[in-house]
C-alpha cells in the first residue's frame, strides 16, 4: 500500500511540474503594421502589448514592427495563415479577400461615427463574418482600433466629385477602397503607403486619401498643400493572427490577449477621436489649407460604388440590424 501511495505522489509531482513548465512557457507574437512608430494607433498597440506582457507575467510577448518592417501586409497575413507567430494590423478591405461582404465596412460613407461602426460589429451578420474568418484559419484578436476618417489631400482643393475627375489618388488596392474612390470621381492608384510621400513630391500621383493621424505622423503636409475634408471612410482597424498560433496559447492566455487588445483598442479609439481638432490644427500650422466640402454631394456619388459591388441591399440590411435607420 505504501508503494502504491508513493507512486500516486510521484505522479502528482510530475503532473504539477508539467503544469508549471507549461505555465512558464513563453509565446511570442510579431505584430506588423504600416503605421509609423510616432502614430497614435502605434501607441494604442504598444499599450496592449505592455498590458498583455504584464497580465501573463511575461509569458506572452507582443513585439510591434512599424512602417512595414516585416514586409507587405498581404505577405504577413499569408505567414499568419501558415501558423507563424505573426499578427497584422489590417482592415475590412483586405479581409474582404477572405470574407467578401466584410469589405463593406471600408466603403465610402458606410457609417458616420465610431459608435455606429461598433453597432454594426455587434450584429449577427458581422458575427457570422467573424466565424467565417476563423474557418479560413485567421483569428481576429480585436476589430475596434480606429484611426479616424480619411479625406483627400493633394496639390489643390477637391470641393466636389467633379473636381476629382482625372486626378490620380493613392488608395489601398482592395476593391472597397478603389471602387469608392472611383465613385467619388478620382482615379485610384495602389502603391505602398511608404511610397506615397515621394510619389506626391515627384507628382507621379496627384494626391492621396488619408486619415489625419497618418497625415501628421508621415508629415504629408510637406508635399500636400490642401486637405479637402470629405471624411469619406471611417477607418476601423483589426488585429488578426493565425488560428494555429492562437490555439497554442493556454486558455487563460487566449482570454487575456483578446481582452487586452479589445480594451486598449477602445481606449485608443477615444483618444484618436478626441485628437481630431488638434491634428487638423497641426496640418494648418504646417501650411495646409483646410477646405470644407458638401458631404451630401459626395455621399450621393458614393452610392454607385455599392451598386458596383452588389452591396446596396446588404447596406440596408446592416443598417436595420444595427438600428441605424
Amino acid at each position: 500500500m505504501k508503494k502504491f501511495f508513493a507512486m500516486i505522489l510521484a505522479l502528482c509531482m510530475v503532473l504539477a511540474l508539467c503544469a508549471a513548465a507549461s505555465a512558464d512557457k513563453t509565446y511570442e507574437l510579431k505584430l506588423s503594421t504600416t503605421q509609423t512608430d510616432t502614430s497614435m494607433i502605434y501607441a494604442g498597440m504598444k499599450a496592449a502589448a505592455d498590458k498583455i506582457f504584464e497580465d501573463t507575467n511575461g509569458n506572452v510577448k507582443v513585439t510591434i514592427y512599424p512602417s512595414s518592417q516585416l514586409g507587405a501586409e498581404e505577405d504577413m497575413i499569408d505567414q499568419a495563415l501558415q501558423g507563424m507567430g505573426i499578427a497584422v494590423l489590417t482592415d475590412a478591405g483586405r479581409m474582404s479577400s477572405y470574407v467578401n461582404d466584410m469589405g463593406i465596412l471600408n466603403m465610402a460613407y458606410f457609417v458616420d461615427t465610431y459608435d455606429d461602426g461598433m453597432k454594426v460589429m455587434a450584429t449577427d451578420t458581422f458575427k457570422g463574418w467573424d466565424e467565417a474568418l476563423h474557418g479560413q484559419g485567421l483569428h481576429p484578436l480585436c476589430y475596434n482600433y480606429f484611426d479616424g476618417s480619411r479625406s483627400f489631400m493633394g496639390h489643390k482643393a477637391f470641393p466636389t466629385p467633379a473636381d476629382l475627375k482625372g486626378v490620380v489618388i493613392r488608395t489601398p488596392g482592395a476593391a472597397p477602397y478603389s471602387k469608392s474612390i472611383e465613385a467619388l470621381g478620382a482615379t485610384p492608384y495602389n502603391i505602398a503607403w511608404s511610397e506615397v510621400y515621394n510619389g506626391i513630391q515627384t507628382k507621379a500621383i496627384d494626391g492621396c486619401e488619408v486619415q489625419n493621424t497618418s497625415a501628421v505622423s508621415s508629415k504629408i503636409y510637406e508635399v500636400c498643400e490642401v486637405a479637402s475634408m470629405t471624411e469619406h471612410i471611417n477607418l476601423f482597424n483589426f488585429v488578426v493572427c493565425g488560428q494555429a498560433w492562437f490555439d497554442k496559447l493556454p486558455a487563460e492566455y487566449q482570454e487575456i490577449v483578446e481582452k487586452d487588445f479589445q480594451e486598449c483598442a477602445y481606449q485608443n479609439a477615444q483618444e484618436v477621436i478626441a485628437a481630431q481638432a488638434d491634428l487638423i490644427q497641426t496640418l494648418k500650422d504646417n501650411g495646409m489649407e483646410i477646405v470644407e466640402v458638401d458631404k451630401e454631394v459626395f455621399k450621393e456619388a458614393a452610392k454607385s460604388a455599392y451598386e458596383a459591388l452588389g452591396w446596396t441591399e446588404l447596406r440596408e440590411t446592416l443598417y436595420k440590424e444595427a438600428g441605424l435607420q
